[in-house]
């Protein structure tokens, strides 16, 4: 054996005696090492992955060298979505044991082979960043927005996932961030932060059915012309369910009125009229048209309260159309057009007053060119990942809105999209239309070669009929 700090050969002794190193206390260090790397290996083995980087974390505190350690831990980041990490641990284990390394050069050689792994952890980790930084600022929307694209991008990233349940939590979509957790304890079974969440979605639902707790009221407040209305919440759901509860009430006297006409007005002027009583007929015919007249007012009141029932039930969605707008407004004078794009998207135009209307049609007309760019960045990355059907919903949004973005780009990308899931037309289609608008550039002379090989598919099968 070696001494660890001078190299010289000590054999069995516990001391070395070229440089005084004590050997007996460096076996033992090591054999810590490995204690903490067992451990490590067999929690990781039954996916408490938590618990099996801290036990790793503890081997390398006492012996650095431990490479098999080194590559485990890499492997645990990499299981959990921490791309970057991973590496580092790895590419540290190959500086430090650059020979007789196998599990490194493997791990390393995998990333190599998949170029698009670096820039699509560095997308993520950006976004990650960015919905903490919306958490910060409250906008809870933004953040809720940005982490659905992290987890589309990594799923496995274990933080995002707490995070975006978290919001869930704090939105009362229990069902929603349950659903987030059971999908992430499948890959971290014992990550304590993931099994605090689960236990408190799971007093909160449970508060909810057995209605031992009491919603506080929540103000409402929304445009009425020119004026702003503010209520409780409970003011507003109470008008609402009297409204709902006065037009079942007309219902219900509309029916009743019905039925006496029907069995007893009628009938007794059948009788009437068999016996010749015309005075009665008459007086009778007279009480059946004004029982005709208010049931036709009644019938107007119902049509208005459903008119009325639908404007209430417009103007729920006002307050959350006006805050994103005036979030948008705000964060684009702040200079991030990027985060008022992702805000304006979330407005709904109908419900907006005239003011509302030409401020939500000033900002979108300067916000259209990062809408129309974060559409088709979008779709250039599903694109990448080959997950067509979503770079089709991307592409087909640029498209609708400039048909000749960057060149002809999107038109291109649209139709490769669909030639790649197998709809030969809808390709066509597209590749055509690039041809007609840009027939000199990349995008139409790729195009036509798309085109002519197809003619080519279609002629050979005319011949072999």
């Amino acid at each position: 054996m070696q001494c660890y700090m001078c190299g010289a050969e000590v054999g069995n002794s516990k001391v070395c005696f070229n440089c005084g190193a004590d050997i007996l206390l460096y076996k033992q260090i090591i054999y810590t090492s490995y204690v903490f790397y067992n451990q490590g290996l067999e929690k990781a083995k039954v996916k408490d992955i938590s618990g099996a980087i801290e036990a790793l974390k503890s081997s390398l505190q006492y012996y650095k060298y431990n490479t098999t350690a080194r590559n485990l831990l890499g492997l645990c980041y990499y299981q959990v979505g921490e791309t970057v990490r991973a590496i580092n641990e790895w590419v540290l284990s190959k500086n430090l044991q650059e020979d007789n390394n196998p599990d490194a050069d493997r791990y390393l050689a995998e990333i190599e082979n998949n170029p698009g792994l670096l820039s699509k952890a560095n997308s993520t980790i950006k976004k990650y960043n960015q919905a903490i930084e919306y958490c910060k600022a409250g906008s809870r929307d933004l953040a809720m927005i940005q982490l659905k694209k992290v987890i589309s991008q990594n799923p496995n990233l274990i933080k995002a996932n707490q995070l975006l349940a978290l919001l869930y939590i704090q939105e009362k979509k229990y069902a929603d961030a349950r659903k987030i957790l059971s999908a992430i304890s499948k890959i971290d079974s014992n990550n304590t932060t993931s099994i605090r969440y689960i236990h408190e979605v799971k007093e909160r639902l449970k508060a909810e059915n057995t209605g031992r707790r009491k919603r506080k009221n929540d103000v409402v407040t929304f445009a009425d012309g020119n004026d702003t209305v503010i209520m409780s919440e409970h003011s507003f759901r109470s008008m609402l369910d009297n409204s709902k509860a006065s037009f079942m009430n007309i219902l219900m006297g509309l029916v009743v009125g019905l039925l006496i006409c029907f069995f007893l007005v009628v009938p007794t002027v059948k009788e009437n009229v068999t016996g010749g009583n015309t005075q009665t007929v008459l007086a009778l015919d007279e009480e059946l048209s004004s029982a005709r007249s208010e049931n036709k007012s009644l019938q107007n009141e119902i049509d208005s309260l459903k008119e009325d029932l639908s404007a209430y039930d417009n103007k729920q969605d006002i307050p959350t159309s006006y805050e994103n707008l005036i979030a948008a407004q705000n964060l684009y004078a702040a200079g991030d057009a990027k985060a008022a794009s992702d805000s304006i998207q979330l407005v709904s135009k109908d419900v907006l007053g005239e003011a509302g209307k030409k401020a939500y049609d000033s900002l979108y007309e300067e916000l259209a060119p990062t809408i129309i760019e974060g559409y088709y960045n979008d779709g250039n990355t599903f694109y990448t990942e080959e997950n067509y059907d979503s770079a089709i919903a991307n592409f087909q949004t640029v498209v609708d809105i400039d048909e000749s973005y960057q060149d002809g780009a999107a038109l291109f990308l649209l139709g490769d999209s669909y030639r790649l899931t197998g709809d030969t037309e809808a390709a066509l289609e597209c590749f055509e239309k690039v041809v007609e608008l840009y027939p000199k550039n990349k995008w139409g002379k790729q195009a036509a070669v798309y085109i002519a090989a197809d003619d080519t598919e279609l002629s050979a099968a005319d011949v072999g009929e």
